[in-house]
């Protein structure tokens, strides 16, 4: 098939971690033979990164904007640039990774990575009062490229059913859809041998939504101290912040921890949950992460509670966590992905 991908990051460019989904998504498409041109965002607020551009050469149309604040609108002119120079009749099928409020002439599933709306309600109060003023000036803007981009659609992918019922929370979703989790690296991810017999648990976050102050207000609670990868600056008795590390670096802390906590409060999917099963170690984590949907008691435990989650965690054998890890390949997201491709072409 030929493959038109529509996104608003790509990598060198990254804004987030949908860049390294893209990355390792269409590495694995292209490799099974099929062609693929993206239009993609590069963004003033990316952060340049050439050491993670793809290793395959792309196809890439690049569409400038300037900020991530109102990518909803910038990016879809953007990108309508971008396409002008673009035959569509050249291609099969395309396939969206963020919300564009146009249909084009081309067989189109669009793929949900996160729910604003649903977002919102607990990044607002990390917002300056400006910040604020101008997310509430933009929010119904946001809600019509929302509602327009589903239109636009022949298919939806969500990255899971939490993702789908938040949409469905705040809009009329009526097009069919497939829920396609995300995948994990396991080159990247693996059990370590760190040598080290320290008792911790893992925290990866530095945000009210992904649950860090729930962290924080538990850490006097639990019996061993909480290590935190991302911010730096914390200064709370049985909380090591970290700040930011390599992937190798959170892979050999994710091997040594008694468990990963992840009581989100909304987290689409959630990658650091497939990450730590595949180095092996367990999961407690809130139902209000996407990725709970593919745990059970072999591999973590689904509660609020951290402090009863981790006693039921810690006695879990490495290998099923990893056996779970391992039915996420990004080679498996690619092989379902191709195949809503597949269907929307045909029809």
């Amino acid at each position: 098939m030929r493959i038109l991908v529509i996104t608003r990051e790509f990598p060198p460019h990254i804004l987030g971690g949908i860049s390294y989904h893209l990355r390792e998504l269409y590495t694995r498409i292209v490799e099974r033979g099929h062609d693929v041109t993206i239009v993609a965002g590069r963004c003033g607020d990316a952060t340049y990164t050439p050491e993670e551009s793809a290793s395959i050469n792309f196809d890439v149309h690049w569409a400038d904007y300037r900020t991530i604040r109102a990518h909803h609108l910038q990016f879809p002119f953007a990108a309508k640039r971008a396409l002008a120079n673009i035959d569509l009749d050249q291609f099969d099928v395309a396939i969206t990774h963020t919300e564009l409020p146009f249909s084009l002439d081309v067989p189109t599933v669009s793929k949900y990575h996160d729910c604003t709306q649903e977002e919102r309600q607990y990044s607002r109060d990390q917002m300056a009062l400006p910040v604020r003023l101008l997310d509430s000036a933009l929010n119904p803007t946001r809600k019509l490229v929302d509602k327009l981009s589903l239109r636009s659609s022949d298919r939806l992918i969500f990255n899971s059913k939490l993702t789908h019922d938040a949409w469905t929370n705040h809009y009329r979703v009526e097009t069919d859809y497939d829920v396609i989790y995300n995948g994990v690296d396991t080159e990247v991810f693996y059990p370590r041998e760190t040598g080290s017999n320290e008792d911790f648990l893992l925290f990866v976050g530095d945000s009210e939504r992904k649950g860090l102050s729930r962290v924080l207000h538990s850490a006097s609670q639990l019996d061993r101290p909480v290590y935190v990868i991302g911010p730096s600056n914390i200064d709370i008795d049985g909380v090591i912040a970290l700040g930011r590390v390599s992937q190798s670096e959170l892979a050999r802390y994710y091997s040594q921890a008694t468990a990963t906590i992840h009581p989100a409060k909304f987290e689409a999917f959630g990658n650091v949950i497939l990450e730590s099963l595949a180095c092996g170690t367990p999961v407690v984590v809130s139902d209000r992460c996407g990725a709970a949907e593919i745990i059970d008691n072999s591999c973590g435990a689904i509660t609020a509670d951290l402090s009863h989650g981790v006693d039921e965690v810690q006695d879990i054998d490495p290998g099923a966590c990893i056996d779970i890890a391992e039915q996420y390949t990004w080679d498996n997201v690619a092989r379902s992905t191709l195949d809503v491709l597949r269907d929307v072409r045909a029809t």
